[in-house]
């Protein structure tokens, strides 16, 4: 019985760009009047930086802009600049195994 000592061929691929990039420019304002003070986060989605999926729109238009920015977890983190939203914190039902809920976490993008 002979035996063959064949190496295995592994090949080194670089990882995969995500096809799926939300990016938005988040700014803060502050103003004042008469009756008070008041702030305000502005969430601008940059449609031409973005590609596929973008997961801060569609959670606006499935529960609705409020329940939207609450979803992200790090807001109030966060300071003016441009960002990837990212999806995170997946939860999975515990019969089906589908995916049931998640939160968006804002990444700072660094241009390069």
């Amino acid at each position: 019985m002979t035996t063959d000592n064949k190496m295995l061929d592994f090949t080194l691929t670089p990882a995969k760009e995500s096809e799926n990039v939300s990016i938005i420019r988040l700014q803060t304002s502050f103003w004042r009047d008469s009756r008070g003070v008041y702030s305000r986060k502005s969430l601008t989605y940059l449609r031409r930086k973005s590609k596929g999926y973008h997961a801060l729109e569609e959670e606006c238009g499935a529960v609705g802009a409020e329940d939207a920015m609450n979803a992200i977890i790090n807001l109030d983190e966060c300071g003016d600049g441009i960002y990837e939203a990212i999806v995170c914190n997946i939860s999975h039902d515990y019969e089906s195994g589908h995916i049931d809920g998640w939160d968006l976490k804002l990444v700072k993008v660094i241009d390069q």
